[in-house]
């Protein structure tokens, strides 16, 4: 039988946790279920759901342990990062995402940082646009979001659709499924895939350092108030300063 395929683990919280995803979720909960000071939390939240629903139902899961104003939010976070592989690489990643405030960059920053992305994107083998073509810069009100996007995928969709892949080749059987596992709560922690697959990077690859990490720039874009996107006429960066409240 393979380990995907077992029952929730019914361990004590002292013992070992087995390495499969409705052992992670249920202890996940014995995290959660041992602090009182959660500021979003009542007495009925607590207990482990039996059965345990799918993981992208489960939203006490997906959402509370990223609440920014929990005292207790780092202890968990560590608890619950420490029985995944690589854990403590995309733990730093988390707490340097929730304690770095966002700060604007101008569209020439943002502009080097796509092209700096996107060639290591095609490095990786991965198919991208030229790095060394143009970019073109869109903001509202001439051209909405949904527009920007009606027709257009961000530059990096070919990574990020083999990040599970990556895993599996890097971390192994329980690497990928860590990677499915935290799939839906790190995409809750900040509601883009700019920042989730920065997160999950370490277990695909042993290249994180910002220089070698394909990943980081869609992060960094994001932080500084933009989003990227490719479409039939190639490149493009969203400006989004203002709606993420960082109007230069």
């Amino acid at each position: 039988m393979s380990f995907l395929d077992r029952q929730p683990d019914s361990t004590p919280a002292d013992t070992p946790v087995p390495q499969d995803p409705l052992a992670w979720q249920r202890h996940w909960h014995h995290i959660l279920d041992a602090f009182d000071d959660h500021p979003d939390e009542v007495a009925g939240d607590k207990g482990v759901p039996d059965p345990l629903p799918d993981l992208d139902q489960d939203f006490r899961l997906l959402f509370n342990f990223w609440s920014a104003d929990w005292p207790s939010g780092a202890e968990a976070r560590k608890r619950a990062f420490s029985i995944l592989p690589r854990g403590d690489q995309m733990l730093a990643r988390i707490e340097e995402y929730l304690s770095t405030p966002a700060k604007a960059i101008d569209a020439e920053q943002a502009t080097m940082r796509l092209r700096q992305g996107v060639d290591l994107t095609r490095r990786a083998g991965f198919e991208a646009p030229d790095p060394d073509g143009p970019v073109r810069v869109l903001a509202s009100p001439a051209v909405s979001l949904r527009d920007a996007y009606c027709r257009a995928e961000s530059p990096f969709v070919e990574l990020r659709d083999g990040m599970d892949t990556m895993a599996e080749n890097e971390t192994g059987e329980v690497g990928a499924a860590a990677y499915h596992f935290l799939s839906e709560p790190l995409y809750r922690l900040a509601t883009t895939y700019d920042v989730s697959s920065w997160i999950a990077w370490p277990l695909c690859s042993r290249l994180t350092a910002p220089a070698d990490d394909p990943t980081a720039a869609a992060m960094r874009l994001w932080r500084g108030g933009w989003s990227a996107g490719w479409d039939d006429e190639g490149l493009f960066l969203y400006d989004r300063r203002q709606e993420f409240g960082l109007a230069p």
